[in-house]
């Protein structure tokens, strides 16, 4: 059995305008191919660091999955608790109702700082043993976790958004 951590970019630096977009429903459903793959050769745990886009939509399919494979498990690894303070009402519920659901919930820093992103995205690196990145290869949160999981020796499954 072993672990699996999710990344990805936030909607804003997708190239969809939205998830009804033929191009992301592409993506979601090489996520789920993946993740059912990974069930099947033992993965049984994953950690969601529950941002906005790809992270939600992959909690979402963790959580999809658990119906058919009750086994499995969904981590919740939050930066802060105010994560969700300047997010839209239809987002923050959202949140809200796959953390409901959620096995576990772990908050990487009581409060905002600049450094919580970050320390959250190491975490979810130290938790997996496979890291599933949307990513397209442009700087920022998602490069810098790729980046650690690689100097980490952990195995890196890049998902292409396009």
């Amino acid at each position: 059995m072993y672990s699996v951590s999710f990344t990805g970019h936030r909607p804003e630096k997708l190239p969809y305008f939205s998830e009804d977009d033929p191009m992301c429903i592409d993506v979601k459903e090489r996520i789920k191919q993946q993740v059912e793959k990974l069930i099947n050769e033992g993965a049984d745990s994953f950690n969601s660091g529950m941002a906005r886009g790809v992270d939600i939509w992959c909690a979402e399919i963790v959580l999809e999955f658990k119906e058919k494979y009750p086994h499995i498990k969904l981590t919740a690894v939050i930066p802060c608790k105010t994560q969700t303070r300047n997010w839209g009402y239809n987002d923050a519920e959202r949140y809200r109702n796959i953390l409901a659901k959620c096995d576990k919930t772990i908050y990487t820093s009581e409060e905002y700082s600049k450094s919580c992103m970050l320390k959250r995205d190491r975490a979810l690196v130290e938790m997996c043993d496979v890291l599933i990145a949307v990513f397209d290869g442009t700087k920022g949160g998602t490069k810098y976790t790729v980046d650690y999981a690689n100097k980490k020796m952990k195995k890196v499954i890049i998902i292409p958004p396009m």
